[in-house]
């Protein structure tokens, strides 16, 4: 019988291997076709997997040798910081293959080797016009970097109106995106008013944009706040599933009260505590569960 952990990495590689075949690795999992691709937390959430999948791994290596130019290395190193130190290790053993098998300059968080790897060669490059992968469509036209990655967030987002610090969530600094809003302004496809001092920007022709830019994913997952959930949850399941109940109930319950904003960011809603104590990891281990299954089929 699987553990918890067993179940959640293999839905957890099932959602990698479906996002990684959309963007043209050599895979046969298509389940993502029409939900947003976000390149920097696929490529986290692989290395972190790798020791349970080496071939994942190996083809997303693959994958990256050929076509890393689509990463931003900047909104990496942001998110590497966010997920702190647990994900240091794995990353960087997969950073430095990259490395030493590309032109890539990926940061390395830790000393390591890198793998002895060749490329399979079986990657195909990513057909940037699919719904799935908005993202790259954006940086294949301005880049890898913030610029692509606003206008991505613009045409995903039902709001009205946006001030920078609301969209320092995709990665970058108030600064720089404060910056750049103000040179879209300039293009005339956004304006700029203020309300209590405080400068808002709106996307006044973003019908006009998706008509010109194609197919727009129906499926928009957060995907950040995703794994800034689910990579703990991972981590102390596997540390305290085989400890006494009471042990394993504190323990995830101390890491979900950690977890309260990314949580609120998901409207994902834990199990309440019941007054019996020893329903709480069987309530805790369908939620977990549920949840990654839709993420595995976001489409049904």
């Amino acid at each position: 019988m699987q553990t918890l952990s067993q179940k959640l990495d293999r839905l957890l590689l099932n959602i990698a291997w479906s996002l990684w075949t959309e963007l043209g690795v050599s895979g046969v999992k298509r389940q993502h076709q029409h939900c947003l691709i976000v390149l920097e937390e696929l490529v986290i959430l692989t290395a972190i997997l790798a020791d349970v999948d080496a071939r994942l791994r190996d083809e997303a290596l693959d994958w990256c040798a050929r076509y890393h130019h689509f990463i931003s290395i900047s909104r990496l190193k942001t998110l590497l910081k966010t997920f702190g130190p647990s994900v240091d290790l794995p990353f960087s053993i997969f950073a430095a293959t990259l490395n030493s098998i590309s032109q890539a300059n990926w940061p390395l968080l830790s000393k390591v080797m890198p793998l002895k790897f060749s490329p399979s060669g079986k990657s195909k490059a990513p057909r940037c016009e699919l719904p799935a992968l908005l993202s790259l469509r954006f940086r294949a036209l301005f880049g890898a970097g913030a610029r692509a990655d606003l206008m991505t967030y613009f045409l995903t987002e039902e709001k009205n109106d946006f001030t920078a610090a609301d969209v320092t969530e995709i990665g970058y600094s108030k600064r720089s995106l404060s910056l750049l809003l103000d040179s879209f302004v300039q293009s005339g496809f956004f304006e700029a008013f203020n309300v209590r001092n405080q400068r808002h920007y709106r996307f006044i022709k973003r019908d006009q944009m998706k008509k010109e830019l194609g197919p727009i994913p129906d499926c928009i997952p957060s995907w950040r706040y995703i794994l800034e959930v689910v990579l703990p949850l991972r981590q102390w399941i596997a540390k305290v599933e085989n400890k006494a109940l009471g042990v394993k109930v504190i323990e995830i319950r101390n890491v979900l009260i950690e977890l309260k904003i990314p949580l609120q960011k998901l409207n994902w809603k834990p199990p309440q505590l019941p007054s019996d104590i020893n329903l709480y990891w069987e309530l805790f281990s369908v939620w977990i569960e549920s949840f990654l299954s839709q993420m595995e089929h976001p489409e049904s």
